[in-house]
């Protein structure tokens, strides 16, 4: 690894963030692998997210009343060559593995723990495609809750529902709803209609995304900036999200407090996100050098 020679130096960090739409949360799947027909229930952590991936989560849950005995048909499926989806893929993430919700899915619930704090405007986006019209669910019917599940909404949706066909789709939903906005608690929820009481069948889902807008006015403590180089989250867990100017190619590193360098990587797009999980707590220095000079951003990790 190149050695390069770092001088501590004063961070700046931003009181509030103008307005500006962001990735808040993304699911790709593809290193995600599940057997089938698993009677396990388990939430799926993002694969990316600005605010929590522990937080951002995609459950296929069984809904209230449901026999203990009733399986929970998900899992993964690397799609054929004619199959490949790289609909509303984000990051230049290859194209490959889906997730599969199974029939029967009749007392399934697809549920999408979403927050977003400090973000308005929302919009969740997927790619979908069902296995079959004589088999795969044929109806995805979407609704929204506020307050973690515990009361649910149709109204300010863009859509109340959309179907899923054979080749994949992209499907956007918007959300009119001020409380969806800074919101921790928001969930989104589908469920099914039509060939959903079988035991054949499926619907696939992935490039799920959520994007947003930040707030204005907002005290927005978990982004740092300087000049046209953002990072966030701020404290952060274990992502931290670099946004860079256009077009431009940087040698991004980091430090620990007394100067040693804890990671390097070559960095040629708009947005990069590193995994930072493996970081001591404490307090970091990131510096980013691109050839109109070396910026540098204190950050904590927790």
């Amino acid at each position: 690894m190149k050695k390069l020679y770092f001088f501590l130096a004063a961070a700046c960090i931003s009181g509030a963030a103008s307005a500006q739409s962001h990735l808040i949360h993304y699911w790709h799947f593809n290193s995600y692998a599940m057997a089938q027909y698993t009677d396990t229930i388990h939430g799926i952590s993002a694969d990316y997210s600005t605010i929590d991936v522990n937080k951002a989560k995609i459950l296929y849950a069984k809904v209230p009343g449901t026999s203990a005995a009733y399986s929970t048909y998900i899992d993964s499926i690397y799609a054929l060559p004619a199959d490949y989806d790289t609909i509303n893929a984000r990051m230049a993430q290859p194209d490959g593995v889906a997730l599969r919700v199974r029939n029967p899915s009749d007392s399934m619930k697809l549920l999408f723990y979403i927050p977003t704090t400090n973000y308005k405007n929302i919009k969740l986006t997927y790619a979908t495609q069902s296995s079959s019209v004589t088999k795969g669910q044929l109806h995805q019917v979407f609704d929204y809750s506020v307050d973690s599940g515990a009361t649910w909404r149709t109204t300010g949706l863009s859509e109340a529902s959309d179907s899923a066909w054979l080749v994949y789709k992209r499907v956007t939903v918007t959300f009119s709803d001020a409380q969806v906005d800074n919101n921790q608690k928001l969930v989104f929820r589908i469920t099914f209609n039509g060939n959903d009481t079988g035991t054949r069948g499926n619907n696939r889902f992935d490039n799920v995304t959520v994007d947003g807008d930040t707030l204005t006015g907002v005290n927005v403590s978990n982004i740092a900036s300087q000049n046209n180089i953002r990072i966030y989250p701020n404290p952060v867990h274990d992502m931290l999200n670099i946004d860079l100017a256009a077009n431009t190619t940087a040698n991004v590193a980091v430090y620990n407090l007394n100067g040693q360098q804890q990671f390097e990587a070559i960095v040629d797009e708009k947005h990069k996100a590193i995994n930072v999980s493996q970081l001591p707590a404490g307090t970091y220095f990131i510096s980013v050098r691109t050839t109109a000079g070396e910026k540098k951003i204190k950050f904590i990790k927790q």
